[in-house]
């Protein structure tokens, strides 16, 4: 008898040595990094403990980190963001493309588990021109004005930016376009700065008005800057006017396609659940639409 309960405590006591021998690692073999399907209405939801600070998150799919500086008299905030892939970069609307409805930016932002978010182009106030896509789904090619540059984001989330097309030469994007955009206009196109009229812009982004500013940037696969100004109503910044916001934006390096989008008290960026620029300034403007960055880290 004592025989046999020795030979059983033997074997417990070699169980519990091979359980502790297992690496942690298998003990989570069921996180993966995911592609997130093209017509969920939210992303994953972030990691409490990828929040390294009230400035940054990281886990295995995404990185974020947002920082500040300063540019003629006028406070600015940048977010540098890094995907494992493009199912991570996507938008969302208030409520539909025919409908008006209008929220709060940290609203959608909460609702589609947002690492970060931005204010898109508030394409219901275009008056029916231009190109607009959401998560591959092409609402309007109206471009034969040829008033603006548009923003194409493709299945690989790659940003291009098609200087005043018609309707016929986006008909070529159809296939390939996730994301398409209607506000402009492209800041840098290609590795090249653009220079643009005043008076050309006068009745959309108020080329010559400092104002608060909101750009969409990419400075290599998968890897983007989102960058955002003050403006006249913020203590302590007189805001940048277009060729000013250029200047900003063209001073980072290693962008090859940057793309203005829609400012003034419209200008949004949100980051864990609450708006992180112009912090000061009590106005806040309703969106009818935002750009995401999710994590597709799934444990």
């Amino acid at each position: 008898m004592m025989k046999y309960i020795w030979r059983v405590g033997i074997v417990l006591l070699l169980l519990l040595c091979m359980l502790l021998l297992v690496p942690s690692g298998a003990i989570v073999a069921q996180a993966e990094v995911t592609e997130i399907p093209l017509n969920a209405k939210k992303g994953l939801k972030p990691l409490e403990t990828g929040y390294l600070s009230d400035w940054e998150y990281e886990d295995p799919s995404i990185s974020v980190k947002i920082e500040k500086g300063r540019i003629y008299d006028t406070d600015y905030v940048y977010a540098r963001v890094k995907l494992h892939n493009a199912s991570q970069l996507r938008t969302v609307m208030a409520a539909g493309y025919y409908s008006p409805s209008t929220l709060m930016g940290t609203t959608m932002a909460k609702r589609t588990n947002a690492v970060l978010a931005i204010n898109g182009d508030f394409f219901s106030s275009r008056n029916g021109h231009g190109y607009v896509a959401r998560q591959g789904k092409v609402y309007r090619n109206a471009c034969n004005s040829r008033i603006y540059d548009i923003l194409v984001i493709d299945t690989q989330g790659d940003l291009h930016i098609i200087e005043k097309p018609d309707s016929e030469e986006m008909e070529a994007w159809k296939d390939k376009a996730i994301q398409g955009f209607t506000f402009g206009p492209g800041l840098i196109v290609n590795g090249e700065v653009r220079r643009h009229d005043v008076d050309e812009f006068k009745f959309d982004c108020a080329a010559g008005k400092a104002a608060q500013r909101m750009c969409i940037a990419q400075v290599g696969p998968l890897e983007y800057l989102c960058i955002c100004s003050e403006g006249p109503e913020d203590p302590g910044s007189v805001g940048l006017t277009l060729d000013q916001f250029t200047d900003l934006v063209a001073s980072f390096e290693g962008i090859q396609n940057a793309y203005n989008l829609d400012g003034g008290s419209s200008t949004t960026m949100v980051f864990k659940g609450d708006k992180v620029n112009s912090p000061n300034n009590p106005k806040r403007r309703p969106l009818c639409d935002m750009i995401y960055f999710a994590t597709a880290w799934e444990e």
